[in-house]
């Protein structure tokens, strides 16, 4: 009998692949803007941010030929106050994952070295996702449940800014009940849906996924775009009460729910020039997602003239705009896709009492896992760590399109 391929099995060499495809994103576009500007060292105490929110002075006529000139006043000043939070990214090992995979001649990578990396930028694409939120730590709303599968709805993130094994908390429509807390057991981008663990008792439709750690009714989070991007006539922005200081809300155009059309942007565009002046247009960017950029583009498909010729002979029917309006865009996969927003990245700040790092108890960083006997367990826990907030001062300064369509798909 000829010799088999069976019989020499075990004399062949196995191929592993030394390249490791990412099968996921971790974009972390809006926070690696904000972190590169400005910084403000705090303690744990309230940080107040001086703000110049009235003019001062009484113009009129006079008459000088004694007459009475009146009496004057002086320009309003007042305080915008907030107080950075804890936030936390934690990673557990097993100790054999660091045996098996220390050396070259046992794994195409050190798995243990490679999550450091990996869990520095899953955490800054965290902090981008949280950064699109209102203050108040919801990730996206129930659409319907299915046994323990939940659909999100589109608006205004679906599941975008979730990641698998995430653990997220299910608030009530109206924030004031935590029905409870469930890690994320799957997660499917394309239909929009999550599993958890375990769904807790009373999840329904228009129920509230939050993030991890928030606790009782209207928890307070980071402060994103949408928080300090509000013209809002209700409740508090950094201590102010908008209702009684409108200087401190900022500019928005509703669109109503219709398709991006140019007035809504030459709107919002005009609403600053009304409150701050022209000066600071050139400071602006335009944050939005690629499905409200794809709209700006379409509206250029119908007026479209393609000149070939002259060594161009290329033609880009996606456009690729850089600018819209003429100010450069912020192309964020995380952002709202109901919204545009004109970004003023000189407004933007930060409160940091912590800069992101490792959390370090005694010079150490890396932590034994117990086991059920009160031994060790052969894992162990490292995290980052980081006290942070995020404040706006100039909110005259900012605007927004809202409750703008998306194109069909996104």
């Amino acid at each position: 009998m000829a010799l088999s391929n069976t019989q020499t099995v075990a004399l062949q060499l196995e191929k592993v692949r030394e390249k490791l495809p990412l099968l996921y994103e971790r974009d972390d576009t809006f926070f690696s803007m904000i972190q590169k500007r400005d910084v403000e060292k705090v303690s744990s105490r309230t940080m107040r941010v001086p703000l110049q929110i009235r003019p001062g002075g009484r113009p009129g006529f006079a008459s000088f030929d004694g007459g009475d000139l009146g009496r004057g006043s002086g320009t309003t000043y007042d305080v915008a106050t907030l107080t950075p939070i804890g936030l936390r990214f934690a990673v557990e090992v097993t100790k054999l994952v660091e045996f098996a995979t220390n050396a070259s001649e046992k794994a195409v990578e050190d798995a243990t070295k490679r999550e450091v990396v990996n869990a520095m930028r899953e955490f800054r694409t965290h902090l981008d996702c949280w950064l699109q939120t209102a203050g108040n730590g919801v990730l996206g709303t129930v659409q319907s449940v299915s046994g323990s599968v939940l659909t999100l709805a589109a608006t205004p993130f679906k599941n975008r800014l979730l990641r698998f094994d995430q653990v997220v908390q299910i608030y009530d429509p109206t924030l004031t009940t935590n029905r409870g807390g469930s890690n994320i057991t799957a997660i499917d981008y394309n239909a929009g849906t999550i599993t958890l663990a375990s769904v807790p008792g009373g999840t329904a439709a228009n129920d509230l996924v939050a993030v991890d750690g928030v606790s009782g009714a209207s928890p307070t989070f980071l402060y994103g775009i949408p928080y300090h991007h509000s013209d809002a006539a209700t409740g508090t922005w950094l201590g102010f009460n908008r209702a009684t200081t409108p200087e401190v809300r900022a500019n928005a155009v509703n669109a109503g729910g219709a398709m991006m059309t140019l007035p809504p942007l030459r709107l919002a565009i005009n609403k600053i020039r009304q409150r701050v002046g022209s000066n600071v247009l050139g400071k602006l960017r335009v944050h939005l997602h690629p499905a409200q950029k794809a709209a700006y583009e379409e509206l250029a498909i119908v007026i479209s003239e393609i000149e070939k010729g002259g060594g161009n002979e290329d033609v880009d029917l996606l456009f690729g705009n850089a600018r819209i309006a003429g100010f450069p865009v912020i192309e964020n996969i995380h952002a709202d896709p109901s919204r545009v927003d004109f970004i003023n990245l000189e407004a933007w700040g930060r409160a940091e009492a912590k800069p992101i790092d490792f959390y370090e108890l005694g010079g150490q960083t890396v932590f034994p896992v117990y086991g059920a006997s009160g031994g060790l367990a052969a894992s162990y826990l490292f995290y980052y760590a980081t006290m942070v907030q995020f404040f706006v001062d100039a909110p005259a300064a900012v605007s927004s399109v809202t409750n703008l369509a998306a194109p069909a798909g996104y």
